[in-house]
């Protein structure tokens, strides 16, 4: 069974659950909240009639944010049962949904402006990361915008033990199958595949779940925090924006 065959059959069996399990759960909603918060303020300044293209828009946790600010999007994912719960995708008038392959992506050369990708590049290896960063370059018009996220290498290995523990406990496994990354190392590598100003921050973190039990809007406060330095480095995941440079 290939890679691709692997995803499409866990994530088919996911999607009835993956809203529940990834976002209804204390830390969930706190986490939706703040990754839905930095992403408006990505989004915040481009304008409304840009063509934009969503990479594994899943079961719409981030459509639902694009089609705040987008007149018209393209969400594509690799696996229809996924889709088929994305609500916020059900306006064909707004939204285009279609399956396809990120790794070859069905559009010619500089179809978009904007593209995103999030809660996604964590299921790949580095060098099969990269061939998704050459393949967004491809897609993206000169000019374009690259909007993407990690998981945190240095906030895994700052918490190993409490994260362990808690998919012991939660799952019954060691760890969810996950590729983390170091913001620094993957803007360089985001520039290297053709982008400019790679610039990254963070987004919530697993020790925020216990400022959520006294206080959720605290621990959003807290969360906020996280974008920048120092307190980046313990965010569960970073967003990176880049441009695609015009010629």
């Amino acid at each position: 069974m290939s890679d691709d065959e692997k995803f499409q059959a866990f994530y088919a069996q996911e999607a009835a659950v993956y809203e529940q399990t990834r976002y209804e759960t204390r830390y969930g909603r706190l986490f939706r909240k703040l990754h839905h918060h930095i992403l408006d303020n990505v989004l915040s300044d481009i304008g409304r009639d840009v063509r934009c293209l969503e990479v594994a828009c899943g079961t719409g946790h981030t459509t639902q944010v694009l089609v705040k600010h987008f007149n018209k999007l393209t969400a594509c994912d690799l696996t229809p049962e996924m889709m088929s719960k994305n609500k916020f995708g059900s306006d064909p008038e707004q939204v285009t949904c279609l399956q396809a392959n990120a790794f070859s992506l069905p559009f010619p050369d500089n179809s978009f402006d904007v593209l995103v990708s999030t809660r996604f590049l964590h299921l790949f290896e580095w060098h099969d990361q990269q061939r998704l960063f050459q393949e967004f370059n491809r897609v993206l018009a000169p000019g374009g915008q690259l909007i993407v996220d990690f998981d945190n290498m240095i906030a895994r290995w700052f918490y190993v033990i409490p994260h362990v523990l808690y998919n012991l406990i939660r799952y019954k496994r060691l760890a969810p199958f996950s590729i983390y990354n170091l913001p620094g190392k993957t803007c360089r590598s985001i520039e290297h595949a053709g982008f400019s100003h790679a610039r990254a921050q963070g987004i919530a973190g697993w020790h925020l779940v216990l400022a959520a039990r006294l206080s959720e809007t605290f621990a959003f406060r807290a969360g906020l925090w996280h974008r920048k330095a120092p307190l980046k480095f313990l965010a569960e995941q970073y967003l990176i924006t880049a441009t695609k440079p015009a010629p």
